[in-house]
């Protein structure tokens, strides 16, 4: 019975006893934060021997320590430990007198807090929880957890000495951390694993931080995959010599759908403020980003901004698109691009690119936007690798910073990503070690 009791409170020394000095061998009391405490009372002795001479130990009186340790039942256990002290007086075998503590198992030497309590506190660290609830849990501080989680360092630190075939990057919103407030993810795009967090994605510092990677590591790379931020190119033309630029193929399409959008604006305006062609523009405006081809031909519904007439979305888009000429001609370009992409078709996007003329200008600057990674989109033909898992990825590190109401430091940030994401390498180091 005592074995499975000290079990469930995840002791794990089988030379710890409860204290027969203490009738009552459990009491509570407030300890932390005003917070109810349960301190069971235990006894560590043994037989100790010096570790100069050999010779058993004279045993020296008790010293009560006390150590945080798992919780239960609602209330945090603290183990109130009498220690053996051991001696050994000096002689001909000990020039000095030596003296020992009773150690207990998976305790280090001074500490106060058990290592089942760093391992479960490291652990919650990968669950969308703040650090200081995962502290008040556990009756240690925030700045304890954190100090845990940086125990894993030895894992986060990347291979300079290989680098995947294929591999993405993107920003993200990061905050003061660096000048231009992005910070960069490095994926490796055909498992989904993220490699590092980047502090900035000027071109400086992204130069010099894959630079710190060894040469064969950097000429293994085979593509790497991006959006159309064009400071980009250069670096990497010089970093990864061998790599094939792959323009993501999301933000090729955002491109013209933003120009829809600002074509779409000026229609209303030039319409007027609450006329028919304002309010029809502004209210169906889904219908003409989707894709023509999925528009719905068949169901029949009244339509109030037409007058209560039964229409059919593809009715709709046409009597949207009678309003303005310039409308007309960006969704024209849009559904082409649209049509150029999920069919990989090069001949239609090099069609499409090929002249602006008469084009609105927000259509113009696509254009011209498109023109210059003509080749990069039309390599994204060829792969199916995409941005998609960097943007999910994106979309939990928003998260985390806002459970976490923001970071101060950048290591912390960078350490509570790649601890928190499962799909990183260093998740998997971290599991398996």
């Amino acid at each position: 019975m005592k074995n499975c009791t000290l079990d469930l409170l995840g002791i794990k020394d089988s030379r710890l006893q409860f204290d027969p000095k203490y009738k009552n061998k459990v009491t509570t009391d407030d300890f932390y934060n005003h917070r109810k405490a349960r301190f069971i009372h235990l006894l560590q002795s043994y037989p100790c021997f010096c570790p100069v001479c050999g010779k058993k130990m004279k045993r020296n009186g008790f010293k009560t320590v006390e150590m945080v340790g798992l919780p239960s039942g609602g209330l945090t256990n603290i183990f109130s430990i009498r220690k053996q002290k051991y001696l050994c007086p000096s002689s001909a075998a000990c020039p000095k007198t030596i003296t020992k503590l009773a150690e207990v198992q998976d305790v280090k030497a001074n500490a106060r807090i058990s290592q089942a309590v760093k391992y479960q506190a490291v652990s919650k660290l990968g669950q969308n929880i703040s650090q200081k609830y995962i502290a008040t849990d556990f009756c240690i501080s925030s700045m304890t957890v954190m100090r845990f989680a940086q125990g894993v360092s030895t894992y986060l630190k990347p291979n300079q000495h290989y680098l995947p075939q294929n591999i993405a990057f993107d920003d993200f919103k990061s905050g003061n951390f660096s000048q231009s407030g992005m910070s960069i993810i490095v994926m490796d795009i055909a498992t989904h694993r993220t490699l590092d967090i980047v502090r900035s994605r000027q071109n400086t510092y992204l130069r010099s931080y894959f630079l710190q990677y060894d040469r064969q590591a950097r000429w293994a790379v085979q593509t790497v995959t991006v959006d159309l931020y064009s400071p980009y190119r250069a670096f990497i033309h010089d970093v990864f010599p061998n790599a094939l630029i792959i323009a993501d193929r999301f933000h090729v399409i955002t491109q013209a759908y933003r120009a829809l959008n600002q074509v779409r604006i000026q229609a209303m305006k030039q319409a007027g403020h609450g006329s028919h062609n304002s309010r029809a523009l502004k209210h169906y405006w889904k219908l003409l980003t989707k894709d023509s081809a999925h528009l719905d031909f068949k169901h029949y519904h009244k339509s109030r901004n037409f007058r209560n007439l039964q229409l059919c979305e593809q009715d709709i888009v046409e009597r949207l698109l009678a309003m303005s000429a310039d409308l007309r001609l960006a969704y024209n370009y849009y559904q082409t691009l649209l049509q150029a992409v999920h069919q990989g078709n090069p001949a239609l996007l090099e069609e499409l690119t090929q002249s602006a003329a008469g084009l609105p200008d927000p259509v113009k600057k696509t254009n011209r936007t498109l023109r210059k990674h003509r080749q990069e989109i039309k390599n994204s033909f060829e792969t199916t690798f995409s941005n998609g898992p960097i943007e999910g990825t994106n979309n939990k590190i928003k998260t985390i910073k806002k459970t976490a109401y923001g970071f101060r430091n950048f290591e912390n940030f960078r350490l509570r990503i790649l601890v928190e994401l499962k799909n990183s390498y260093v998740s998997l180091n971290f599991h398996s070690a």
